[in-house]
């Protein structure tokens, strides 16, 4: 199958964004232009300005401390993100808290770990921004040397806010698990003094602080620290609040229920009600565990309310930033758990306690119906049967005649069969029918819910595509006045042709692959040839079968690594990150180059990748395959002409050789690596469902032979009619149209009637002559001809089978206007049925009411029926 192209890889990607979004994103906000901008994030500084959170320092998955600041921005429609300018930066921090101070529109950023004060007990740091000159000031407690009283520098520790009297209070924390507090400060945030509070009777970290508008400022979670250093997680349903109007400390009891946490979030939301969000159990990394629910303290009745809620949860985690951004939506970014780090955003509302994916999304549960809808329900379910019982009334002479008709076509009781006979024969049908049901539903079933299978279709060809490779110089030194050691590659096939000039360098200013070994610098480049490049197995004129690559940096650096990823060229996301410009269409969607961009941010990397040590020789051999993914289309169920997604794929294998100490002595480079194609082939992975309705035909035919010949081998064959439904069930000038049609080319004399549905009557025989004195022979053997030559034609058009003669009799009784009286209904009004030619009683037609008696039982009925009767009570044929 053909590539396909960026139009149609636009439209599937409209069709499965969302799906797939919500999918590897759990609960994130969606908002695709985010992602590849969003740090992986967590234990940073935060504070809420506006309808925004200033965001400063934390910690990634490659380094421990950061000192970016940052604008996360809610819009009316989503969010925004800004990186601010900065001056006079702070040392990167984790673990620090900050507070927005309205009257002067500034971000101060207090203490928190710095890589020089680990564990070292220093002053509280702390550093004012301003955001109408984008400076940083060190605020003079900083100084180890000064006389004034300041709380210890910490971590984990609480600040809480209060914009009225322009103060802020700092409580608990720890520098390590040795160096514990439990004191409480105020800081005045027009002087930058600080005062001492009455402290705890314990010590704690990783709690939240909220302070209420009647001053009082309530302890929640955390980790408990007793004077005889007993250690807990601190209980929910007792909380320490601080009075700060009267300075006094007290316990609060609650009701309700909540899990225990730490490193939590804590934001007070509307009527003073204090909204927690996740946090973990406090133990260390083998046993910590990770929450992502929704709790919420209402401060009038001191009771706990954590309802389970709707929509998406986002992961579990600790460490994150959350604020009330308007007044009704609480915003959750960032945080981490274990080892993994989050960038997403995620919204929940307080109105409806769900979890949205967008702003525009109905907040009502659409699971359900509404009063309205399900009172339109009855009152339609109403009129429904209404007009089904006016119909039925008022075309009751045609439902009974339909009813009568069905009953003769399904009762069909044999001449001398006993009616028990009958009623089993009809019961087996019945019992097999619904085990024909059965299995055609089961069947049904089976290729709906068909699993999908792979079959490889090799081709073989001379000439194969080559991949992609990039390669990720980690650990390298570069010297931008002197290139000789600097990192790169050099190309060659086996035959010596130079592929160099298909390697290009990545600008690692757009983009930036994050290892976690952290060695070094990273510097990336690209190999990506054109498509008339190709590897042949033969000989002759030819690019060769192999390629050859010398990798080239500093000897020095042999605790560095070069990282070898290697691509399909339709899907290379490089192309698009770096904006390469080449002929060759790149047919990977936005989204799975976000994804991609994710991952390696994350190092989380592992197919078609490979790490690299200095000074050894490695090979990888590679199988281009164009992947046909069978779409979620109803067709495919069908199992002829699938539709399909081509995406071309590539499998590799890596070998590696130990390193070679005396490599140094007689190469020049770093090492070597030859990447060949493992077949000479034109590979195609076909997806197929293992069963579709295609392959259900065979079962449905051979289960219904089956129960067709046991019904046989049971009751005996009885021949059907040859008409079908359209036949059979036909109205109006279809139906006239068939009659006509069997009256025009089997057309008898009314004297002469229908071979079996009329037989001979007696007094017409050669053996009654007294009552064939008035008949000739000639006129009675050409009667006999008549019968004989219509019975001829009947064998040469149908099978055997009376209900062909049934409507052959009908037909040509219409054309003379006697309709027998087992038609009569709607469609045949018994004004129709009157009396044949010469006052001819409907007596005779008697034997032929009942629709599905046999041809047999009707003969013998009218045979008996004329040896009883006085010739003077029947008409002839033809007086």
């Amino acid at each position: 199958m053909a590539t396909i192209t960026m139009v149609q890889q636009r439209w599937f990607t409209l069709l499965l964004l969302i799906q797939l979004w919500i999918r590897y994103c759990q609960g994130y906000f969606y908002q695709a232009n985010l992602q590849t901008t969003l740090p992986f994030q967590s234990i940073m500084a935060y504070a809420q300005r506006n309808s925004s959170l200033v965001l400063f320092g934390g910690e990634n998955a490659t380094i421990s401390y950061s000192n970016n600041l940052d604008l996360l921005t809610q819009t009316e429609n989503g969010f925004t993100w800004t990186q601010l300018p900065q001056n006079n930066t702070p040392p990167p921090v984790a673990f620090a808290k900050s507070i927005y101070i309205e009257s002067t529109d500034s971000f101060l950023l207090i203490g928190g770990i710095t890589e020089a004060n680990n564990n070292a007990m220093v002053p509280i740091q702390m550093y004012l921004y301003s955001f109408a000159s984008n400076n940083w000031q060190a605020i003079g407690t900083n100084d180890p040397a000064s006389p004034v009283l300041v709380p210890a520098n910490r971590k984990e520790f609480s600040v809480s806010h209060d914009q009225q009297a322009n103060r802020a209070y700092i409580y608990g924390g720890a520098v390590n698990i040795s160096s514990l507090f439990n004191d409480l400060w105020v800081l005045d945030l027009s002087t930058m003094a600080f005062a001492q509070l009455p402290s705890s009777d314990v010590a704690r970290y990783g709690h939240s602080t909220s302070l209420l508008s009647n001053g009082l400022l309530v302890v929640t979670g955390g980790v408990i620290i007793t004077s005889t250093r007993e250690t807990f997680l601190a209980p929910m349903d007792q909380l320490y609040v601080f009075d700060t109007r009267s300075s006094t400390w007290s316990i609060q009891n609650t009701t309700g229920s909540t899990s225990s946490r730490s490193a939590h979030n804590a934001v007070v939301g509307p009527n003073d009600q204090i909204i927690v969000f996740g946090g973990d159990n406090g133990q260390d990394q083998r046993s910590r565990q990770y929450l992502n629910s929704i709790a919420i303290l209402n401060t009038e009745t001191w009771t706990w309310t954590d309802t389970p809620a709707k929509g998406i949860l986002p992961s579990r985690r600790s460490y994150a930033a959350a604020g009330l951004l308007d007044s009704s939506h609480l915003t959750v970014a960032f945080g981490a758990s274990l080892n993994i780090q989050y960038n997403d955003i995620n919204v929940y509302s307080l109105q409806d306690a769900e979890w949205l994916q967008t702003f525009d999304e109905p907040s009502e549960d659409s699971s359900g119906l509404s009063a309205g809808i399900i009172a339109g329900i009855v009152v339609a379910s109403v009129a429904l049967l209404i007009i089904i019982l006016f119909l039925l009334w008022r075309f009751q002479s045609y439902f009974r005649w339909l009813v009568t008709r069905a009953h003769n076509d399904i009762w069909r009781p044999r001449t001398g069969e006993p009616l028990w006979a009958e009623t089993t024969r009809m019961c087996c049908k019945t019992f097999l029918l619904l085990v024909f049901i059965a299995c055609l539903v089961f069947i049904i079933r089976q290729a709906i819910t068909s699993p999908n299978v792979i079959q490889r279709i090799e081709e073989p060809v001379a000439q194969v595509d080559v991949p992609d490779v990039r390669f990720c110089f980690e650990g390298y030194p570069i010297n931008p006045m002197d290139a000789t050691n600097n990192p790169g590659l050099a190309c060659q096939t086996n035959t010596g042709f130079s592929c160099t000039s298909f390697i290009q360098p990545l600008n690692m200013s757009i983009f930036q692959p994050a290892f976690t070994s952290s060695l070094g610098a990273v510097a990336c480049y690209l190999f990506r040839a054109p498509e008339d490049f190709q590897l042949a197995q033969t000989s002759g004129v030819n690019n060769g079968a192999q390629m050859m690559f010398s990798l080239f940096g500093d000897q020095t650096a042999t605790n560095a690594r070069v990282h070898v990823s290697v691509y399909p060229k339709e899907m290379d996301p490089n192309v698009k990150v770096y904006g390469i410009q080449d002929n060759i269409t790149v047919v990977m969607s936005d989204f799975d180059v976000i994804s991609w961009m994710n991952l390696e941010r994350n190092d989380l990397q592992a197919t078609n990748m490979y790490s690299v040590e200095p000074f050894t020789y490695s090979v990888i051999s590679y199988e281009l395959v164009d992947h046909q993914y069978l779409q979620d289309l109803g067709w495919n169920y069908v199992g002829f002409s699938p539709i399909t997604n081509s995406t071309p794929e590539v499998e590799t294998n890596f070998r590696q050789e130990a390193p070679n100490p005396n490599y140094t002595t007689t190469n020049a480079g770093l090492g070597k690596m030859t990447i060949y194609p493992a077949k000479f082939v034109k590979a195609r992975d076909r997806e197929v469902k293992m069963y579709t309705l295609l392959n259900a035909l065979g079962f449905v035919g051979g289960i219904f032979g089956l129960l067709i010949a046991l019904q046989t081998w049971l009751f005996g064959y009885r021949p059907r009619s040859p008409w079908g439904v359209v036949q059979r069930w036909s109205v109006g000038d279809m139906k006239r149209s068939l009659l006509k049609g069997l009256s025009t080319n089997f057309r008898t004399a009314p004297e002469t009637g229908i071979p079996f549905i009329h037989p001979v009557h007696r007094r017409f025989s050669i053996l009654n002559a007294p009552l064939s004195a008035n008949e000739s022979e000639r006129e009675r053997i050409a009667r006999v001809e008549e019968r004989m030559q219509i019975l001829e034609l009947l064998f040469k058009a149908y099978y055997v089978d009376d209900e062909v003669f049934r409507s052959l009799d009908n037909a040509n009784r219409r054309e003379t206007g006697i309709v027998p009286s087992s038609d009569s209904g709607p469609l045949f009004p018994p004004s129709l049925l009157e009396k044949g030619v010469n006052g001819e009683s409907s007596s005779r037609n008697s034997h032929d009411r009942g629709g599905g008696v046999s041809l047999r039982s009707t003969h013998r009925r009218s045979s008996t029926s004329s040896s009883d009767d006085a010739p003077s009570s029947r008409q002839p044929l033809n007086p």
